[in-house]
Parts: C-alpha cells; structure tokens; sequence
C-alpha cells in the first residue's frame, strides 16, 4: 500500500485473503513456508524507503524488514481410498541432499547401504520440513536460461525453481499431473516433465505462452520415457 494511492503506506494481509477464499470454497488449510529473500537485492531493486540505511539513521520508525516469499499450501480431504498415497522415502529424496565424495564416505563409514539412504532422507526431511527455507537459491529461474535477445520479454515474477522441484516431490508422484492456473513462461511445466510428471497450464498472455510452450518442449525432449506412449 501506498500512501499517495492508497492514503498510508504499509501492507495488506494478501496470504491470509487467498486461505479465506480458498477455504469458502472447501479446501483447508494445511501448511506455510516463508521462503527467505536477500532485502540488499529488495532494497536494490526496489528503493523502498523502509528498507534503505539513511532511513534508518533518520527516523527507524519508518524501517522495516525485508519481504519474503510465502508458499501456502491448501488441501482439500477425500475419502483416502479416493486417492493414491504420495510415498516418500529414499527413492525421492536422497538425490536433493547434494552431499558427495569425502563427506558422504564419512558420513556412511560403517553403515549398510540402506542406512545410509535412510540418513540421507532424514536429512533432505528436515531441512524441507523447516518453516523457513533459507537455502533457495532467488536466482535459479527460467529467466536466467532464455537467450537475452531484444525481443524477449522478461518475466516479471520468475519462480525459483528450487520451490518448485520441492513441491512436486513432496506432493506428487512420477507420472501424477502436474496444473498451473498461471503458467507464465511455464517454470512448473519444465521441472514437473523433468520429474516425470505430466502437465497442464493455462496463460493469458501470448509472449509469456510462447516462450513457456518452448521451454516446455525443451524441457521435453529429455523426458522419453513418459511420453512414449503419448500419455501427456
């Protein structure tokens, strides 16, 4: 909110007006993850007068904190032989840990290969488990991958794709599909085909539609096997 615009500056509630809305139409509300965010790179980016040091050496009643990003997650209940389990365990995450070579010897001296995946789990558990990832990378965008040419547009709002993979294994299962109500240039579609998953998005802008139908088929051309019997 601006002052000028809107009479005083400050904030509006808009994660708790998407939980209302959601939940009058049956969902509930299940979980939320504060995605932290760099407030130098907000500041640099958006010279938000709360943010910037000389308002703090002249009136800090005017500071404030950086924004972050909030996921929130809305489940909506069915009876549970209405749908399959999404199974989690070492086949899903031991491949997001990122540990290798010497750490991970030492840390699975002595221990018996299914030990070793059952910490490796645990490990990857806690840290998505945390309400507040702090390891998300805020420059790991599809954006980043488009060749910078004058008549690309860029996308406004990128999602970092590390908030992505994690959703889609935490809440879906290889060859589940995969929805996004806004696409954009279609960041969810190309780490759901990258997770074996199908996809579906819907977009209203045509450049943004453009490039994510070509990030998309890219992201194809590498996935086969789920498209071998032409099932998405």
């Amino acid at each position: 909110m601006y002052k000028g615009r809107d009479g005083a500056a400050g904030l509006r509630d808009f994660p708790g007006e998407i939980i209302k809305m959601y939940e009058s139409k049956g969902w509930q509300y299940h979980s939320r993850v504060t995605i932290w965010k760099d407030p130098v790179i907000e500041m640099q980016r958006t010279k938000n007068h709360g943010l910037l040091y000389k308002q703090l050496c002249k009136d800090s009643a005017a500071s404030r904190q950086g924004m972050a990003d909030y996921m929130i997650i809305m489940r909506k209940w069915a009876d549970e032989d209405k749908w399959d389990p999404v199974k989690g365990g070492k086949e899903r995450f031991c491949d997001y840990v990122g540990m290798s070579g010497p750490a991970a010897k030492e840390l699975n001296r002595g221990r018996t290969p299914e030990e070793s995946a059952r910490i490796y789990s645990i490990d990857v558990w806690q840290r998505y488990a945390s309400p507040v990832w702090f390891d998300i990378d805020q420059t790991d965008v599809l954006n980043y991958q488009l060749a910078k040419e004058k008549k690309e547009e860029r996308h406004i709002c990128p999602l970092q794709l590390g908030v992505i993979e994690r959703s889609i294994a935490l809440w879906s299962n290889p060859g589940d599909l995969v929805f996004s109500p806004f696409t954009g240039i279609g960041s969810e579609g190309v780490m759901a085909l990258k997770a074996n998953r199908k996809f579906i998005g819907a977009e209203l802008k045509k450049s943004y539609f453009d490039i994510a139908a070509r990030n998309l088929h890219d992201a194809k051309k590498t996935n086969y096997d789920l498209f071998a019997d032409d099932a998405a």
